[in-house]
């Protein structure tokens, strides 16, 4: 038997950790093929030769690369350390490495670690999968790039830049994160700029990119406020020789280099994402799932996101809300918990029942659960200016920080984990094709993605923290909500329905990832695939990211519908598999080890 993966990063590398696994109990002789250009285990994202202050969005203990007690897969389990485990248990090997000796030695389990110091414990995983893999499993490494795959027989050959052909009896493409090519839009952006004399960054993933043309002293113009601005805060900031320090009153300031530009921030929500909890969150973890489970959904017609889906999930994240309040703060509550709950449990969130119900038993309103302003914060807000814009998002921010922190806002730490429990019914909903393919790249490719991203996938409290210092010095400036951007006599422009000042600047950075594209991707075997109709890709609309199909059991499907026996894909730009883009949490059954389980039966079947 021979297995192909391409891409070796942690989606390559977790796969065959799982095919080893399978192994153990499965006799039959086995060879794995895994195919990356860059170093396996950390791949291309995750490689080490990156700016050691851009850090993880995850807690290092909360980080974890294999399976645990309550992984529900059917192969073996087989436990090993989360990431801060490891670099405890290797803090004096690490201490010897340069570039991460200073953050190791300062390192606890509850740190936030470098994106380099992430890459060592990536190569070790990648490594100790190695190790395991019993006798009758050969595996090798191809340091080179697939080019095409074509099917012969009941082989599928792989061709190399190389020159290398492989062949293998099944497939999996887990590339990670493939580069686009640039929209019609950036590109007239970046004529634009060549022709004005003007900086444009388009969008990219931060270790790929070079800040350097990015002027000092000057207005920059910057969309989006989420982690990929964090990093752009980080690299034109701290950087460049500026320092933090923190003040006699515990406040943190920033003293400038004088190399900063000036950073004109906007977005559709204009404020930044919600700093992750700092507490405790298992301490808040209510019995999940109620009511967002896929026996909810008998039957097997398609169904409709905003009107069937969606409504259940919001019952669970309130669910949970409340739960977590009553549990911890009844002095916060008027009656009991399970008078609440027999009520709640009763009636369809929408239902004007639930708010005479929220009313009764929760009196103050901070405490009670608001789903659309908790996605849209500054929604229907109008200020005079930039200055009150600053004002209003620092506030903001400040009252994020300070919440993050407290545990007398548990119920958030409650409603974070209800999310990771919506996100593994909708991955079963996607799984049973009970979502069509727009649903998924519109609904829950788009709008749910976001939605917990900003709510639960946001920056270590330590960089909201230090984003609030450098608005308060003035290098970054907030543009509102609902922030627009263009181009107006030879400059670049930023407008927001919010206030009425608007900027002008020589230079422009778009803060995100590349939107998604299969036909136009930068990765060159997709392009092939998708010119041969051999893989289709799905999108909501002309504008809107397009993702790889695959049917129930990853497999690739064409351009006809049908779906390929032998080739599987898996990844944030595969549809409906944005779950997984995270790293797992710890003793959750995380989604990411039961679909690795899953490709790994498909591709030994």
């Amino acid at each position: 038997m021979k297995v192909a993966i391409v891409g070796a990063g942690p989606r390559g590398t977790g796969i065959l950790e799982r095919l080893v696994a399978r192994a153990a109990t499965d006799p039959r002789p086995v060879h794995i093929d895994l195919v990356d250009p860059y170093s396996p285990g950390a791949g291309r994202i995750w490689r080490k030769d990156q700016d050691t202050l851009l850090w993880m969005n995850s807690v290092a203990a909360d980080v974890a690369m294999f399976t645990d007690p309550t992984s529900s897969v059917s192969s073996p389990v087989d436990p090993g350390p989360t990431l801060g485990e490891w670099v405890v248990a290797h803090r004096e090997k690490l201490s010897a490495m340069p570039d991460i000796s200073s953050e190791v030695e300062r390192f606890t389990t509850t740190s936030f670690a470098s994106r380099t110091l992430h890459s060592y414990y990536l190569a070790w995983v990648f490594d100790r999968a190695l190790a395991a893999a019993p006798e009758h499993v050969s595996i090798e490494v191809h340091r080179a790039t697939v080019l095409d795959i074509v099917d012969d027989g009941d082989r599928q050959v792989l061709t190399l830049d190389d020159g290398t052909t492989l062949h293998a009896d099944s497939v999996v493409l887990a590339q990670g994160h493939p580069d686009s090519s640039e929209s019609e839009r950036e590109k007239t952006l970046r004529s634009y700029a060549l022709e004005n004399n003007l900086v444009y960054v388009g969008p990219g993933y931060t270790a790929d990119l070079d800040p350097s043309p990015v002027p000092e002293g000057e207005p920059v113009l910057v969309a989006g406020i989420g982690l990929a601005f964090v990093d752009w805060m980080v690299l034109l900031a701290e950087s460049r020789g500026g320092l933090f320090y923190r003040e006699p009153s515990g406040s943190l300031s920033y003293t400038h280099s004088g190399r900063e530009p000036v950073l004109y921030v906007g977005s559709r929500r204009g404020v930044p994402y919600h700093a992750k909890i700092s507490y405790s969150i298992a301490d808040a973890r209510p019995p999940l799932p109620r009511y967002f489970v896929p026996a909810a959904f008998p039957g097997t017609d398609t169904l409709d996101f905003r009107t069937q889906v969606w409504p259940l999930a919001s019952k669970e994240l309130a669910g949970a809300h409340y739960y977590e309040l009553f549990r911890s703060h009844p002095e916060r509550t008027s009656g009991s918990w399970e008078d609440f709950d027999a009520v709640f449990a009763a009636h369809d969130w929408s239902s004007s029942r639930i708010r005479e119900l929220e009313e009764e038993f929760v009196p103050k309103r901070e405490d009670r659960i608001d789903l659309d302003r908790l996605d849209r914060p500054l929604a229907g807000e109008t200020y005079g200016g930039l200055d009150d814009v600053q004002s209003r998002v620092i506030a903001y921010g400040e009252a994020d920080l300070y919440r993050s922190a407290d545990p007398e806002w548990s119920s958030d730490a409650a409603v974070f984990s209800a999310l990771l429990s919506v996100y593994a019914t909708v991955g079963e909903l996607v799984r049973t094709e009970r979502l069509s393919s727009e649903t998924v790249a519109r609904d829950v490719e788009g709008w749910l993605h976001s939605f917990f991203s900003f709510v639960a996938s946001g920056p270590p409290p330590e960089r909201l923290e230090q984003m609030l210092a450098l608005a308060r010095a003035g290098v970054i400036r907030f543009l509102g909500p609902d922030t627009r951007f263009g181009t107006d006599d030879g400059q670049f422009v930023a407008r927001s329905s919010s206030q009425p000042d608007v900027v002008h600047a020589r230079a422009y950075i778009e803060a995100r990832l590349p939107i998604p594209s299969i036909e136009f991707s930068g990765d060159a075997l997709l392009r092939t695939l998708h010119a041969r109709g051999a893989v289709r890709e799905i999108r909501a609309s002309a504008t809107s990211p397009a993702k790889l199909a695959v049917d129930g059991h990853s497999r690739l499907v064409d351009a006809h519908g049908n779906a390929h026996p032998r080739r599987f894909a898996v990844g944030p730009w595969v549809a409906g598999h944005t779950w997984s883009g995270a790293f797992p949490r710890p003793g959750i059954n995380a989604g990411f080890f039961r679909h690795n389980d899953a490709v790994a039966e498909g591709l030994l079947s």
